[in-house]
């Protein structure tokens, strides 16, 4: 039974992602290592919702201060920044070989471009539609198997997305619920 909770049908584009290592496997979840990005962000109203997705697609497809097109990603994140979810931002990570000094700048008050120190996250990973009730329901069990674990899970959550609803059927959507970590230690 266990093997059949981790099997998934999922297809993931071949587009540049955050860099990570894994650092842990469980049954449930992995802890991986993330490097330093950038995104280009803005408020948003649901952890599943697309609130304020066109604002910040339309940065990377050339609406900002010099009109340039900058390469897609994959993920597109949705973050909670707290613990009952109600600040959150629509987030899509920007390609490595662009620092935050050598991107435009955002042509919309309510976007801006910010650097993501990177660091410890728990990660749990599922397909299918991402609606509201499944993402809090993964965040519950994923929050659950840390406090298990003895690791201390920071406030909120992020979405990640990995495929566009619009071109992708819905099972084979790659979706992961992320916790960023105080610390981590192989121990």
């Amino acid at each position: 039974m266990d093997l059949i909770k981790q099997l998934r049908i999922y297809k993931t584009p071949d587009l540049e992602t955050p860099k990570y290592q894994i650092l842990k496997r469980t049954a449930t979840h992995e802890v991986r290592k993330y490097s330093p990005f950038v995104i280009v962000e803005t408020q948003s109203d649901k952890l599943a919702g697309n609130t304020g997705l066109n604002d910040v697609a339309g940065y990377i497809f050339g609406k900002n201060s010099r009109e340039e097109k900058i390469p897609m990603t994959t993920l597109v994140f949705t973050q909670a920044f707290d613990p009952e979810m109600s600040q959150m931002s629509i987030q899509i990570v920007l390609p490595s070989e662009k620092d935050i000094n050598s991107l435009p700048d955002t042509n919309k008050e309510n976007v801006s471009i910010r650097s993501v120190e990177g660091g410890f996250a728990a990660v749990l990973k599922f397909s299918g539609k991402p609606t509201e009730d499944i993402v809090r329901e993964k965040e519950k069990l994923l929050r659950s198997s840390v406090l298990s674990e003895g690791l201390k899970p920071k406030d909120g959550c992020l979405l990640a997305r990995y495929n566009d609803p619009g071109r992708t059927k819905s099972f084979m959507m790659q979706n992961e619920v992320l916790i960023w970590l105080e610390e981590f230690s192989l121990d």
